[in-house]
């Protein structure tokens, strides 16, 4: 019978650093000697035999002249070792948190040492800017993943987000995955970021399913896709097209998945849509006054001359985004502000663009706009209360209705705004005539119809998760109620079995004592928390848990995309623009994953053993992994 051959054990290198794996599985290879070891027969025999073997002597000695005999020992890290470690963790962390150049660490270390003469924790501290970008790509931002994938692999469902916008030309997107944890609640972490040659469903839905497989993270435990409102996402309005990521990871998971445009888009849409109608474009003028002053000096200066003459404080005209509905307010308020100034410099300026001035010559273009301003900030308000940090889709629905409500009573009230309405009846008693009024009348009506019916077109496929609406908590929760969202699980194959009910009973008795305006006050996130925290036994909890599970891991909305790229925006600038994506991806993976100060993370890092050893390590360096390859 054939004797069994021998396989490199990885144990060799815990023993000896510099003996790695070799060209295969039967082979060790000495990075002292370069040489390779054959372990088929004799094992970690053959190993020790070239240890002890004079060539190898030979190359030690040559070696040890060059660096420290111990650099290729495994030595035990002293306690002081350890605390050095976590500083050159938090050092780095603290650049890329702040947005600091890694540059600057050349300064900042040397620096430390000398102001800082009795530490030696300053003094030992070799953190500049290679080390620190290493620390970032191969160790923090390596195990900020780690942590996403042990988390993901104990829940049953996560949903994924993802967009796009262009770096000079890169065209970067994001993958972020949102998942609940019975003790940490809500988590939405960055996964990927990466730069794609196009934008069609092909390429972004590949994107997707390969950065979750390279992580070995399970495709099928998705329940849900957000992403903007465009057609190459979800087929338009109706999504009953094929052509789109929405479809195709359907296809591909060969399941149904919720699908969840941006609401606060839905928000800017509607208000944006409805402004459409009006026969004064607010929305344009705002545009067409900031161009005429914005790099002008010579009009600024007469501008102020204005201000002077009426006593008004100048400030800058600010501009506008067509694409941000929440840009508008302030815009509407520096304008309104400056109007008595801006009505006279225009109604003087020879060479004004024609709109503008007929703008200010229309003695109701104060009024439209007071109107508008008036609309900005309620769409403002409720934008604002969608893109929170940690909210549902279940509340985001909620924020929706209120919006569509308060826009329906403003419509069966007449209610213009407290200032509209003052000015416009000032202007009735002889400025305008009665076809003026009526046209202004008719005109905010048909803002108001046209608002409200966007609102219900675009938030009609949200009526499915009214059958989660009682897991807000607010009310002492019904059978019948979740009886439904059962039913709605069920039919997903997501089985809740007959002891739901059991936990139901538990549940309502526990809201009975808890249910206060405090209680109320809470977001849903909190209430569960809460209610998970103080439940310890998992009879009472598993149906409940699971349902959780399912509707937290369905994202309300696309900010937290929108919010990845405002790091990559402050972190790419103009001073690092030599940054590669990959560099990018691991500084926005560390700032957005760990979601702690600098002392805070110090504190962590402090607890983390197999982190402060890879500190010591020269692993993490490019040139090491590069040299490992045989």
């Amino acid at each position: 019978m054939p004797k069994r051959k021998c396989l490199f054990s990885d144990d060799y290198t815990k023993e000896w650093s510099f003996i790695k794996r070799g060209r295969n599985d039967y082979e060790a290879f000495c990075s002292i000697c370069g040489f390779h070891i054959s372990v088929s027969h004799g094992g970690k025999s053959s190993v020790k035999d070239h240890i002890q073997s004079k060539n190898h002597k030979t190359k030690l000695s040559v070696a040890s002249t060059s660096r420290d005999i111990s650099t290729f020992m495994i030595t035990q890290c002293t306690a002081e070792d350890m605390l050095i470690c976590a500083a050159e963790l938090t050092t780095a962390y603290k650049v890329v948190k702040h947005h600091q150049l890694f540059s600057s660490l050349d300064c900042t270390t040397k620096l430390n040492a000398v102001m800082y003469p009795d530490s030696s924790i300053a003094a030992k501290q070799s953190t500049a800017r290679t080390k620190a970008t290493a620390i970032i790509k191969h160790i923090l931002a390596p195990h900020s993943i780690a942590q996403i994938k042990t988390e993901v692999e104990k829940v049953p469902f996560y949903g994924i987000s993802t967009d796009s916008s262009n770096h000079k030309a890169e065209k970067l997107f994001p993958l972020l995955i949102q998942y609940f944890t019975e003790k940490e609640g809500l988590q939405i972490k960055l996964l990927k970021i990466d730069s794609l040659p196009n934008e069609t469903s092909d390429t972004i839905t590949s994107f997707c399913i390969k950065s979750l497989q390279d992580q070995n993270i399970p495709v099928q435990n998705i329940v849900a896709f957000s992403g903007d409102n465009t057609n190459t996402n979800f087929g338009g309005r109706d999504r009953y097209g094929v052509n789109n990521v929405f479809f195709k990871l359907k296809e591909i998971l060969s399941k149904d998945i919720e699908g969840i445009g941006c609401p606060a888009h839905i928000l800017h849409n509607t208000a944006s849509t409805a402004a459409d109608v009006m026969s004064i474009d607010v929305e344009s003028i705002v545009l067409k006054i900031f161009k005429y002053f914005s790099i002008f000096t010579v009009r600024v200066e007469r501008l102020k001359d204005f201000c002077e003459q009426a006593a008004i404080e100048y400030n800058n005209i600010l501009s506008h985004s067509r694409s941000r509905w929440l840009s508008l307010l302030p815009a509407i308020e520096r304008i309104l502000k400056l109007w008595l100034p801006l009505k006279e410099f225009f109604a003087k300026e020879a060479k004004a663009p024609k709109a503008v001035v007929d703008f200010f010559a229309d003695p109701l273009s104060e009024v439209y706009t007071l109107f508008v301003h008036s609309q900005a900030f309620l769409i403002e308000k409720q934008i604002k209360k969608i893109e929170k940090s940690v909210i549902t889709i279940v509340e985001v629905k909620n924020v929706l209705q209120d919006t569509k409500k308060q826009l329906s009573d403003r419509l069966i009230n007449k209610y213009l705004g407290n200032q509209t309405t003052q000015l416009y009846n000032k202007l009735k008693n002889g400025t305008i005539n009665t076809s003026q009024s009526e046209t202004f009348d008719k005109e905010t009506g048909d803002f108001f119809n046209t608002a409200i019916c966007y609102l219900e077109q675009w938030t009609e496929p949200m009526t499915k998760f009214d059958v989660f609406a009682w897991m807000i908590l607010n009310d002492i929760p019904q059978w019948q109620q979740v009886e439904e969202t059962t039913k709605y699980l069920n039919e997903k194959d997501i089985g809740i079995d007959d002891s739901m009910y059991e936990e139901f009973m538990y549940l309502k008795s526990f809201i009975e004592c808890e249910i206060s305006d405090e209680w109320k006050a809470k977001n849903m996130e909190a209430k569960w928390k809460h209610f998970f925290e103080k439940t310890e036994e998992l009879e009472r909890k598993a149906n409940l848990l699971k349902m959780c599970q399912y509707i937290f891991a369905i994202p309300g909305h696309n900010a937290h995309v929108e919010r990845v790229f405002s790091l990559i925006s402050a972190q790419w600038t103009k001073e690092r623009c030599s940054l590669s994506v990959s560099t990018i991806e691991s500084i926005i993976q560390c700032v957005y994953n760990y979601k702690m100060s600098c002392t805070e993370f110090y504190n962590y890092v402090k607890g983390e053993k197999e982190l402060l050893k890879k500190v010591k390590s020269t692993e993490k360096y490019e040139w090491a992994k590069k040299k490992d390859v045989v």
